[in-house]
């Protein structure tokens, strides 16, 4: 029966999906048209399925279905609201069928998909067990049997569409190219994949002994990096008292790091756990490098959300600093429950060490749920806490209207953030002065114009700047003014896809450097970024500005900066003769004499 019902449910989720793809084929038709619609039948065929085929053969069919009916109410909701906080579709924003399918829901089916193995582990377990919280053993064995077998089914699946393209590569050997078209096809793609789904999920289900054999192997070699990453965390976090947080948080990715580092301590010390019987841990160093983890797990989430505080108190929410945040929260959480479990340790290096973090994880599985649930809907929408987050440090004054990142409130903000973008291009503020107030309007004009955030980008570097078109820059020898005819040329022709931060609003510090070439001669500009080769710029017989060269050496040469800082340089001339080649011009560079030392 349970074959049979694997076999339907394919057939079913083939059907759903090759309606979906076709309909989301130029020209648009019902449903693709309707994105509160389609959206919703997206998610519930491409994510239930697969619930189902993993259930049919671990609980009963009642519980079953009144679990598959939850789920589709849950993902269905989800899917609309996904759908109904994105803008209305603009003629520029239209794109391909795959554009509708692909992007941008792609996050919202990862999080779904990952939300419905963590509820799915719970259910399963829970109506097997009959109460609410199971034994720890058959968590830990029924969410590894699952992972295990996506795992393999997804190996599987890209195995057979392997050999699928192999044999009709042969054919094509052979002239015979209706194989090939054969695959392409939507009626054949559709019903293989989610047929060859199904037998993979059936062929690990009814082999036990290769989920068994290929967990222990995962987890044994996992397990041993434990040690290695304890050792690591362990010279990070003493190296610290010793040297400034600066440079850490210079990085601006350290919150993500840290936050990396602690997720994967947890899954190692796990690994190393499993199921908490005394014999999966047999080996003291690893039992002793996970009590060590779990106390370094303390420092990594404290430094991850201090320095993602620091971040917000700067710039404010972003989607990211919200979803990092929805991080930190589980993260802590699984902190307090090691530390718990460390404290209250029988034997830290004993057969029964960490026995507490079981309820831990329980605990905060369903904790992960909540926020989930809470991201993805209005309660705490990514997107609307940004834009409100923004706005209101706009409104208070904390943010000049020229640093307002209108592109990340146009194309992150969802609905939300086009009408906050809509709505400045006739805002008003007494504290702006004109020049603020006009750039304010040509920028909200020029994102709204644009269908992606790269045009968007490339448009507001190429526009005019009101402002100082060099505002980031130092200019060198001190009290020297760059000429204005530069710094027209500059903020008109020059910079734009060349330095990095220097005339970018927002962007780092960088150097001018005022030098004759040749002595006597009229000035050249040196423009030195940091992050890329310095440019050389130079007037022609017109008195028009050009770029005319690069120093290489200068970026990451401190005494050369230092000299040039004070004036210190002559021209003197190429010790090697230029090359003509074919028209084409080739300087012979002179070996690298390396960077003397600072004076």
């Amino acid at each position: 029966m349970v074959p049979l019902t694997r076999l339907a449910v394919a057939l079913i989720q083939a059907s759903g999906l090759y309606l979906l793809v076709e309909s989301a084929t130029k020209p648009l038709a019902w449903p693709a048209t309707e994105p509160t619609l389609f959206v919703p039948l997206l998610m519930v065929f491409s994510l239930i399925p697969p619930l189902i085929l993993m259930g049919a053969g671990q609980i009963a069919r009642r519980p079953l279905v009144l679990w598959g009916l939850a789920a589709t109410v849950i993902i269905a909701g989800l899917g609309y609201h996904a759908a109904a906080r994105m803008p209305p579709a603009q003629p520029a924003d239209s794109g391909t069928g795959a554009d509708i399918l692909l992007w941008p829901y792609g996050d919202l089916w990862l999080r779904l998909a990952g939300g419905l193995f963590i509820a799915h582990t719970l259910v399963v377990d829970a109506v097997i067990a009959r109460r609410w919280r199971p034994p720890y053993p058959r968590h830990f064995d029924t969410a590894w049997k699952q992972g295990l077998q996506a795992a393999l089914t997804v190996v599987f699946v890209g195995v057979f569409w392997g050999v699928l393209h192999l044999g009709a590569s042969l054919f094509d050997l052979l002239k015979v190219g209706f194989f090939h078209r054969l695959i392409r096809h939507d009626w054949f793609a559709i019903p293989a994949t989610t047929l060859a789904i199904a037998g993979a999920v059936h062929i690990t289900d009814v082999q036990p002994a290769l989920i068994r054999g290929a967990r222990a192997l995962a987890l044994t070699l996992l397990s041993w990096l434990l040690p290695l990453l304890v050792v690591i965390v362990a010279g990070f976090l003493g190296s610290l008292p010793f040297l400034s947080l600066q440079p850490l948080w210079h990085t601006h990715v350290a919150a993500s790091l840290l936050l990396t580092a602690a997720a994967l301590l947890i899954l190692l010390i796990n690994c190393c756990y499993q199921d908490g019987a005394a014999e999966r841990t047999t080996v003291a160093i690893k039992r002793w490098a996970g009590t060590v983890g779990a106390v370094a797990l303390l420092p990594l989430v404290a430094l991850a959300g201090w320095a993602l505080g620091l971040r917000v108190d700067q710039y404010g929410w972003s989607v990211q600093r919200v979803e990092a945040a929805a991080v930190t929260l589980v993260l802590a959480a699984y902190t307090a429950g090691y530390a718990v479990a460390v404290i209250r340790a029988p034997n830290p290096g004993g057969p029964h060490w960490l026995r507490r973090l079981e309820p831990t994880n329980h605990i905060t599985a369903h904790l992960v749920l909540l926020l989930l649930l809470a991201l993805l809907t209005p309660l705490a929408d990514p997107a609307r806490l940004m834009v409100d987050s923004q706005m209101a440090r706009l409104r208070s004054g904390a943010l000049p209207p020229e640093k307002l990142d209108l592109v990340a409130l146009r194309f992150e903000g969802a609905r939300w953030g086009r009408d906050a973008v809509t709505a400045l291009g006739q805002a008003t503020d007494a504290r702006w002065t004109a020049d603020q107030t006009r750039t304010l309007h040509a920028n909200v004009a020029t994102v709204l114009s644009k269908p992606n955030r790269y045009q968007a980008l490339d448009a507001l570097r190429r526009q005019p700047d009101t402002t100082d078109p060099l505002e980031n820059v130092t200019v060198y020898p001190a009290g020297r003014t760059l000429p204005p005819a530069f710094l027209q040329a500059y903020a008109t022709s020059l910079h734009p896809d060349q330095d990095r931060d220097c005339g970018r609003k927002g962007g780092g510090s960088c150097n001018a450097f005022l030098i004759a070439l040749p002595p006597g001669g009229p000035e050249a500009v040196i423009i030195q970024d940091g992050y890329r080769a310095s440019r050389l710029y130079q007037q022609d017989d017109s008195g028009a500005w050009h770029q005319t060269g690069t120093l290489e050496r200068l970026p990451n040469c401190a005494a050369v900066r230092d000299a040039l800082k004070q004036g210190l340089a002559t021209p003197v001339p190429h010790p090697l003769p230029d090359l003509m080649v074919a028209g084409v011009r080739l300087d012979i560079q002179a070996p690298d004499q390396g960077c003397p030392t600072s004076r």
